[in-house]
């Protein structure tokens, strides 16, 4: 087999093994978004580590092409080829570092949820503190002002007691006025009628 020909067959296994690499890349970067957060930089990586590997398979065409014949209706065309692929890389390139652009702010925005989440979540436990101290303050007060009323209620009943025992001593003291009133009346009547004798 002339050296064309060699080429020729090792430039078609080169672009089959292009193909299936550039589909293997262009199917991870699709499944980024959707794979577990701890899966993604792993994934990034193998997508990575195959571009390199397609960019080295470029430059291996491209040496195979310089061994078909200048000016060849062959090479021409697989220098099209070769061109066309190395855009395409690009573009892959390019997709790649979007999608990982993508990752990133996604997982800022999730890291900014969750803090504002967090934060929200120490603010109603604030406000939760904040209301049960209010309610304590609120049941001290109304066992304060319950003290107060049985306190006040027990000076009322020792008040009334005190009035009600000082009502009968003073009856009892206006008691004996008339009854002494009485034995004064004798007395003066008694002491009259000796003096008329």
């Amino acid at each position: 087999m002339s050296l064309a020909g060699m080429a020729t067959t090792t430039l078609a296994e080169f672009e089959q093994q292009y193909s299936l690499q550039t589909a293997e890349v262009t199917a991870t970067i699709a499944r980024l978004p959707s794979l577990p957060a701890s899966d993604r930089p792993a994934s990034v990586q193998s997508v990575q580590r195959v571009l390199s590997d397609v960019a080295d398979l470029l430059e291996q065409m491209e040496l195979a092409v310089r061994d078909l014949a200048s000016g060849s209706a062959e090479r021409n065309k697989y220098e099209l080829r070769v061109r066309s692929y190395r855009n395409d890389k690009r573009l892959l390139d390019g997709e790649l570092e979007k999608a990982v652009k993508r990752l990133r702010e996604s997982a800022d925005r999730e890291e900014l949820l969750a803090y504002d989440e967090a934060v929200e979540m120490d603010q109603q436990e604030e406000q939760l503190i904040a209301n049960t101290e209010r309610l304590e303050r609120s049941s001290r007060k109304i066992q304060d002002a319950y003290r107060m009323a049985v306190e006040t209620e027990q000076i009322g009943a020792e008040v009334l007691g005190n009035l009600s025992s000082q009502r009968e001593t003073i009856g009892r003291a206006r008691d004996r006025m008339r009854e002494a009133d009485v034995e004064l009346g004798r007395s003066n009547r008694l002491l009259n009628t000796m003096i008329r004798r």
